[in-house]
């Protein structure tokens, strides 16, 4: 049973409407084996809240014409950003293994959730996948503004993220932003995932109105506890605080000998706080408007080595560090059933904390979240993604996209600009895609391709 969804997105509701069109587009999305995705999403590219999820025949029927094109995106595939529509019936789109996937443990962006408010618990499991998430579905209600999918608004500038909503007046996970925990195996329910040392990135941008002389709120990390022992559960978290300050903030299975940590809790500002968390001004690391990376280091501590380490990264730089014994040491110790304790989830939580009006927001304020990357290996995301701007700085201005030679006796084209492209067959299936100025299509035969890049659609000759 195919599940079809043809909706508009209004202010503050999504108004359903029977679009009408001349026909409708259907096909199927297989992976490069040919086997059929199930939920994959796929929407039309001039109009994403007209979308359908495919059945398990990996099958899906769309309102569409010949000469539109789609957008098609699934949990653990490449986003195929431009598929032509070349035939209204029977159109294959094949999409990629996440080539993230070969270096990263684990990486969601949110391309392939269908945008708008109202995530059901059942979508939760499957399209995250989650047990719970608090400020999306909680108590049998799905939130209607507080988590929303965001299909205009990514840091590459060509997909989705998950806008959080932090309501004037109000605190806690109850009422403010978002809580959950993706757990590391890809599972639902599932903490079995077992790294003692594990890097994290992801991207956010706060809104205009955000407000950094509030004392401040929850940001994403990584957590862990010994498998199928919850109660036995740790949460490396980070803060924001009062004028874009971070602060590391450690939630630990039991008090330990009740070492105080907060002389060593603020990214660049390693000394004493004297008690004023809220009033004091620390090192400003985030700004609103803007599109920030962080990253976060875990080392588990081996016990009695002294090396446990917890450190982070804003914008590829700025690295600053815990190294202590006080900090992992004493929470994982033979003997005490602590020794299997491990990282195995990501805490996607923001939200506004505290319990008095110096955390209050005066107005509604939002943060956008983006491609969460789990890695054994340093991630540095921010110069990945920086490379096309670094790239167009040095590049003549231009709004247009060229390629030359066009056509190319060997395959190879040269752009005018950098930027991430893919390369499709004429049915729509995607062959190739990269990022920067050259595209190489040698290892294919003579004929007609083309060219998706972030703004434009070009033709091929080779």
């Amino acid at each position: 049973m195919k599940t079809v969804y043809m909706c508009v997105l209004a202010t503050s509701s999504i108004l359903l409407s029977v679009l009408t069109h001349a026909q409708l587009v259907s096909g199927v999305v297989v992976n490069n084996v040919g086997s059929p995705i199930e939920n994959a999403l796929v929407s039309r590219s001039d109009d994403p809240y007209v979308f359908a999820k495919t059945d398990d025949n990996g099958e899906f029927s769309i309102p569409g014409d010949i000469g539109q094109s789609l957008h098609v995106a699934a949990l653990h595939f490449e986003t195929n950003r431009f598929v032509p529509v070349s035939t209204t019936t029977n159109l294959l789109v094949v999409l990629q293994d996440d080539s993230k996937l070969v270096s990263d443990v684990f990486h969601i962006n949110f391309d392939h959730l269908r945008p708008g408010a109202g995530y059901t618990k059942e979508e939760l499991k499957t399209d995250f996948p989650v047990g719970y998430g608090k400020g999306v579905y909680q108590n049998g209600n799905a939130y209607t503004d507080r988590t929303t999918v965001d299909p205009t608004m990514s840091v590459d500038g060509s997909g989705s993220s998950l806008k959080v909503k932090f309501p004037a007046g109000e605190l806690k996970t109850e009422y403010s932003g978002i809580d959950t925990r993706i757990p590391l195996a890809g599972k639902f329910n599932d903490n079995t995932f077992a790294e003692d040392e594990i890097y994290l990135s992801y991207w956010i941008k706060f809104s205009d109105n955000f407000d950094f002389s509030k004392c401040g709120g929850k940001l994403p990390s990584l957590g862990g506890s010994v498998a199928f022992e919850r109660e036995k559960e740790w949460k490396g978290r980070i803060m924001w605080r009062n004028g874009g300050s971070i602060q590391f903030y450690m939630e630990l299975p039991h008090d330990g000998d009740g070492i105080e940590h907060d002389s060593l809790r603020f990214w660049g500002d390693l000394g004493a706080t004297n008690g004023f968390i809220c009033t004091n001004e620390f090192t400003s690391y985030l700004t609103t408007g803007v599109w920030h990376n962080i990253e976060l280091h875990y080392k588990m501590e081996t016990p009695g080595q002294n090396d446990g380490l917890f450190e982070g990264w804003i914008d590829g730089s700025n690295g600053h560090k815990i190294i202590s014994s006080e900090v992992f040491g004493l929470y994982r110790k033979p003997g005490e059933g602590m020794d299997n304790l491990t990282t195995n989830a990501i805490l996607l939580s923001a939200f506004l904390g505290g319990s008095s009006i110096d955390y209050e927001m005066d107005e509604d304020v939002y943060a956008w979240f983006d491609e969460f990357r789990v890695s054994t290996e340093r991630i540095n995301s921010y110069d990945e993604i920086m490379a096309v701007t670094k790239a167009n700085e040095l590049s003549p201005a231009s709004t247009s996209i060229t390629a030359y030679p066009n056509p190319s006796e060997n395959g190879i084209f040269n752009l005018n600009k950098a930027q991430r492209w893919q390369v499709f067959l004429p049915n729509g299936q995607e062959i190739e895609q990269g990022l920067g100025k050259v595209v190489d299509i040698s290892s294919y035969g003579f004929g007609v391709y083309y060219l998706k890049t972030e703004d434009h659609t070009l033709q091929l000759v080779r």
